[in-house]
Parts: C-alpha cells; structure tokens; sequence
C-alpha cells in the first residue's frame, strides 16, 4: 500500500544519496585521468589548455555504474525480502540488473569516460550501498515490546558546497 510505497521510497532515496556522495569524494580523492585525458592530451602543455579541465581528472571510481548498481541492489534486495527466494520475481530482478549495470559500465568505458576498474569498483561500490541500507533498515523479528533501534545508523546531509555524511554504531 501507501505505506509501503513510501517506505521503498526512502530506501532508494538514502541509497542513491549515499551512491551520489561516496563516488565523488573518491574521485576527489583520487583525481585520477580518464582515458580521454590522455588520449587528448598526450603531447599538449597542460598548463593553459583545455586539458587543465578538472573533469578529466575524476575517472576512479564511475558514479554511472555506481548509481545503476545502487538502484539494481535495492531493488532486488527488497524483491527477495518481500517474495522470498523460491519466486522468479526476485531473479528477474537480479537479471535484468545485471544486465544493466553491465550495458552502463560497457558504454563507460567505451566511451573513454573510465578504465575498466573504474566501473569495476564504481560498481562493487554501488551494489553494497544498495544492499546495506535497506539491510540496516530492517527491524529484527521480535516482539512488538522488545522492539528497539538498529544497531547501525547511516545519515547523510546534503548542504550547499557539499555535505556532511555520518554513521553511528551502537554497542
């Protein structure tokens, strides 16, 4: 119902937040050249050019394949934990992710936009966000009195010029 809806809608939303600011404070990290960097500008001075652009240094990890694995995950992660594992719905899912995730990171890296480990990881990335935080969202099986908090909470806060992202552990 409603309910549920919304639900699900939180969980892709918080998934896809997170997919959209671990990927590039990686690539900030990182500032490694995309393969078009240096197709293009080999031989050029790379002080004063075009080459100088900031985006050609923001290949590690793909945010593409990140964000389409993230989506993937928590859809099928939810379709598992809803029809169970003996359903073709959860294995149509799981499929037809795959699948997507693989036609994205293909069309990354033949674009030149990423090597073939930036789609790699951006992917790897993105499945585990999509998987625990629907996992961390969901509450243990007890009674309705015994209920209490999950032992891990994930946050995250967008602001302008960037964010702030936090996780809390329980002990």
């Amino acid at each position: 119902g409603r309910r549920a809806m919304l639900v699900d809608a939180v969980l892709y939303a918080e998934s896809i937040a997170l997919t959209g600011a671990f990927p590039q404070a990686t690539k900030l990290g990182v500032r490694r050249p995309r393969p078009i960097d240096y197709a293009a500008c080999s031989g050029m001075d790379m002080v004063g050019s075009q080459c100088n652009n900031t985006d050609l240094q923001l290949s590690f990890f793909s945010g593409h394949a990140s964000a389409t694995a993230t989506i993937s995950a928590t859809a099928t992660y939810l379709a598992f934990a809803r029809s169970g594992w003996r359903r073709p719905r959860p294995w149509i899912t799981l499929g037809v992710g795959v699948a997507l995730t693989s036609f994205v990171s293909y069309w990354r890296v033949r674009s030149g936009a990423h090597f073939p480990t930036d789609v790699i990881m951006g992917s790897m990335a993105g499945g585990g966000i999509g998987v625990l935080v629907p996992h961390f969202h969901r509450l243990p099986h007890y009674h309705q009195e015994e209920l209490e908090a999950p032992p891990v909470i994930i946050g995250y806060a967008p602001a302008l010029g960037g964010g702030t992202m936090t996780a809390e552990w329980r002990f």
